[in-house]
């Protein structure tokens, strides 16, 4: 017997890269090798001292019982004296919450704070897990254009006053995926005032946080009366290559953080405290094995002057292990780009439409792979670029 999905994940449909994944598996078991340039997990091992840190806390029975929603003191204390050391943020007990991985809270959100016919503002191009949430809660999502010309910041003037009144959410992201863009403290200042101005929850997913090149990224929760409007999500993932590890926090806003650790308290329960303590090592005990992360990802960017000196325009990053690169103006179509360099060359990238609207021309390369492969793969996107035909199936 066959039954049929719901209306609420019907309308979610099927990510990208579960698509591509089955693309790039199809074409492996044909015997081919897939440099695929497309995925956002880290390669590099969880560090070292985190996972000893684990296994010490694998041998404490009273690890083994349910967590404390919300997370366990120990790690909710390591949070409040990280932020304070990298942020100079100081956080209450009750504007720290903990969750298994960030995902849970970027769906969690829209369904604890939005109701049907409500507007949530999301970034395009974007992250496509905030679509999620507003599609299951019934919310509308009202889309803010990043472009280039305004160094993919949303420009907040823009948004109707209509939109504003109605908005219960925003969703913000920096340093950016996919675009690498970073935030300033001059533009989280706005971002407080305008959410204050219009009674709107901000939320700024700050998972890329560790991963800023020439200068640390700020924090939203640096800006004045920030925590009077919104939170901040912190994702152990990027930071300590802890992807698998599922283990996130929020902090900020008391009223929404009473409100987040609600939902997924009675849907996805507390984070093993095995995890939960491996965290609180993490934060307060690898600044250095951080600092090498962030020189390895940086190495690996540089290998993306093989195609600006192809004609290829790589945005400016900040952070993130991403690339944002621009078709030449010949090619209109970058899906069909994207799945005909995966057929002919074995390489696999984003196609920028799929963040949304406003990354048609883009594709995003992911710098989670050696440099030797990065490379290889950037010369094959040249390759076939002087042979594309768009439109024609035809190469020369």
């Amino acid at each position: 017997m066959q039954f049929k999905a719901s209306q609420r994940i019907a309308q979610v449909g099927q990510k990208y890269l579960a698509i591509q994944q089955k693309q790039i598996r199809s074409l492996e078991k044909q015997g081919m090798k897939v440099i695929n340039l497309g995925r956002g997990n880290p390669d590099q091992p969880t560090f070292p001292q985190i996972v000893a840190k684990a296994k010490s806390e694998l041998e404490q029975p009273q690890n083994y019982g349910y967590p404390p929603y919300g997370g366990n003191e120990n790690l909710k204390a390591a949070i409040r004296k990280f932020y304070a050391a990298e942020y100079q943020v100081t956080l209450a007990a009750d504007e720290v919450t903990v969750f298994s991985g960030s995902t849970a809270a970027l769906t969690a959100l829209p369904m604890a704070l939005a109701n049907s016919g409500d507007v949530i503002l999301t970034p395009d191009p974007a992250f496509f897990g905030y679509h999620i949430g507003i599609t299951m809660s019934g919310a509308t999502e009202w889309r803010m254009p990043l472009l280039a010309e305004n160094n993919y910041l949303p420009d907040l003037s823009l948004i109707p006053p209509e939109i504003a009144q109605k908005a219960k959410l925003m969703f913000l992201n920096y340093p950016h995926n996919p675009t690498g863009a970073g935030a300033t403290p001059e533009f989280f200042e706005r971002v407080a005032a305008f959410g204050l101005q219009h009674k709107i929850a901000i939320v700024h997913d700050f998972a890329y946080a560790d991963l800023s090149f020439a200068k640390p990224a700020p924090s939203f929760l640096q800006s004045r009366r920030a925590k009077e409007t919104g939170i901040e999500i912190y994702t152990l993932s990027k930071t300590f290559n802890m992807a698998g590890w599922r283990c996130a926090f929020a902090v900020g806003n008391a009223s929404i953080i009473k409100l987040l650790k609600t939902y997924i308290q009675n849907s996805v329960g507390g984070t093993f405290n095995v995890v939960q303590n491996a965290g609180s090592f993490a934060l307060l005990s690898q600044k250095k094995q951080r600092q090498k992360l962030r020189a390895l990802y940086s190495k690996r960017r540089s290998v993306m002057r093989v195609l600006e000196e192809n004609g290829f325009a790589v945005a400016h990053s900040a952070g993130t292990f991403f690339s944002w690169v621009r078709l030449p103006a010949t090619i209109k179509d970058e899906r069909q780009f994207a799945a005909e360099l995966l057929k002919q060359k074995q390489v696999a990238v984003v196609p920028g439409s799929a963040f949304g609207k406003n990354g048609q021309g883009y594709f995003r390369i992911s710098l989670v792979t050696s440099t030797a492969i990065l490379l290889t793969g950037c010369k094959r996107i040249v390759e076939f670029v002087k042979d594309y035909h768009e439109g024609s199936g035809q190469f020369d």
